[in-house]
Parts: C-alpha cells; structure tokens; sequence
C-alpha cells in the first residue's frame, strides 16, 4: 500500500521520546511514493520563544580592565524595557563578580538605546567587538551585544574624566522582546532550497506576525512553484524549527507545531 494523497497534515504531537515541538521525527501510517513535487501549504505554531537561546545568551564587557560576563536566562521574558533594565541591574551585576564595578544599565526612550553607565571618575568601558558565528547550532560569545544594540564589529570604548560620568550608548537598538521575524521549516523531504548559510532542505518560511503569546496561523496563498522532493518515496520524516539566525528555535514541548505539506506526484 502507498499513499498517494495530495496534502499530508503533520504534528510534533506525535513526535518521539526526548524530541521536542521543534525538532521531531515521524513515521507515516504509510508511505509516500512516486512524489515529484512539495509545496508548504499551511503551518500552526504558538509564537511563546524567548528572547534570548543558548547561542546569544551572552553579554560581555570590560570596565577598567576587567571582563564581565552575563549570562541571561533562556526561560525567562519581560514584558517592559524597564523590566528588563531593572532585572539587570539588580540580578545580573550584582553576581558578575564579588566587587560591584559600579556600572549600570538605563534606557533612553527618545533614541531608543541602551546605555551603560559608571559614577566611578576616569572609569574606562569598553564593549568588545561582535563577531557572529552562525554555524548552525554553535555557540560564541558576544552574541548578546548585539541583541543589546552594541553591533560594531571592533570595540567601543567610553572614557571620562572626574567628576563626569563615563556613558557607554549601544548604537543599534535593544531587541530582547522578539526573538524572530521569521522561522524557516528545515526537513529532510525537501531538496531545493539554498541560503547564506548554506542550509539546505528548506521547506518554508513562515513570518512571525502576531505578538508573544498568539498562535502563528500561516497560509502559503501565493502560487509560487512546488520544490523538488527530496526523495520519491519516503516514509520518515524529520522537521527543525529555525529562527532567522539559521539557530534551532526553543519553544515548549507541548506547544504543538503543525503544518500541511502539499505533495505532487508523477
């Protein structure tokens, strides 16, 4: 027996022991054979990813020669910048090292940036380059700068001296609400795909468009062409979740990802 059935409706409700909503295989009751093209038809997936993953988690900066280092939760959001700002001064710098560098954090609302800030005459504050790695699962440190808004490529420093304020201004702004613009679909079924990661088996794309907490209902309504199937038959299927940094996105297990798959047959 195959299936030769137009559209095939998959869940991550019927993935595997110690896979995820995100990266799941499954197991058609039968298989697909003789399939020519795929098509991404529609996808369901609640929008609960948090700011920041286990690749861009940290935050590194220097205050008169010495490093320190934040690390934000992944499992955790805010629901106001000031929020943010608060749970970074009170929890983040005081537990980067024993000695408090006398260094915090603030807002500006008109140039929406952050800004770091020591009362400590001729203090010397410097935020290292950013260099993104965007290998597919790896991590590299820094990654938080630039969800912070500090997107230089080289260091920037800020020097004062007594009795002014040494003030450190990101130069992008703070992007720790939405942790993606977009998702991309990566399976094992899917051929024709190509990007500037170099990440094939792409079956889609889906925008983020509703805010934390609403369900992402996509309906692919354009008539672009069908991309080549990977295989003519096949039976197993895997599925990754991307966010638009190419990085596997993190969402609740039990948070379903469905999505139907258009199949074009010989």
């Amino acid at each position: 027996m195959s299936l030769s059935a137009g559209q095939l409706f998959l869940s991550s409700y019927n993935n595997q022991d110690s896979q995820t909503s995100t990266d799941f295989s499954l197991t058609l009751s039968v298989p697909v054979t003789k399939a020519k093209r795929l098509r991404l038809l529609a996808a369901t997936i609640p929008n609960l990813f948090m700011p920041f993953g286990p690749n861009d988690r940290t935050w590194v900066f220097n205050v008169n020669g010495t490093n320190f280092t934040m690390l934000f939760p992944i499992d955790r959001r805010w629901y106001t910048i000031d929020e943010f700002v608060t749970y970074c001064n009170n929890v983040l710098f005081p537990a980067a090292t024993p000695s408090n560098p006398n260094v915090t954090i603030d807002y500006n609302i008109e140039a929406n940036k952050l800004y770091l800030t020591s009362n400590n005459p001729g203090a010397t504050i410097t935020m290292p380059g950013w260099a993104w790695n965007n290998t597919q699962g790896t991590s590299v440190s820094y990654n938080a700068n630039y969800r912070l808004g500090w997107t230089s490529a080289s260091p920037v420093t800020a020097t004062s001296n007594a009795p002014a304020y040494t003030i450190l201004y990101a130069d992008g702004f703070p992007n720790v609400f939405n942790r993606s613009n977009v998702l991309y679909i990566v399976t094992n079924i899917a051929a024709t795909s190509n990007n500037d990661n170099n990440i094939g088996n792409v079956l889609g794309r889906i925008p983020v468009n509703v805010s934390w907490g609403g369900v992402i209902n996509y309906e692919n309504l354009h008539t672009d062409f069908p991309g080549e199937s990977f295989a003519a038959n096949f039976k197993e299927i895997t599925v990754q979740v991307l966010d638009e940094d190419y990085q596997p996105l993190r969402n609740p297990n039990n948070a379903y990802f469905s999505f139907t798959v258009g199949v074009h047959y010989d």
